[in-house]
C-alpha cells in the first residue's frame, strides 16, 4: 500500500470519526421534538427561554428513560 494511500485512508477515518461526533444525541432529538412542540403551542416569552426549556423537558425526558 502507497504512502499516499495510507494518508487518504487516515484522512477518510478521521472525517468519519468527525462525522459521527456531529450527530445529534438522542437528549438532542428530544429537545428538538420538544422545541417543535413548543413554538406550535406557543410564541411567548423570549428564543432562549424557549430553547432552554426545550432543554429542561429533554433532560426530564431522559431521566425518565433512565428510570424504567
Amino acid at each position: 500500500m502507497s504512502g499516499e494511500t495510507k494518508q487518504r485512508i487516515s484522512d477518510l477515518e478521521a472525517e468519519i470519526a468527525r462525522l459521527k461526533a456531529a450527530q445529534p444525541t438522542l437528549r438532542d432529538q428530544f429537545a428538538m421534538a420538544a422545541l417543535t412542540g413548543l413554538l406550535s403551542y406557543s410564541n411567548s416569552g423570549t428564543v432562549t427561554d424557549t430553547v432552554n426549556t426545550a432543554y429542561y423537558i429533554a433532560h426530564s425526558m431522559m431521566e425518565a428513560r433512565n428510570d424504567e
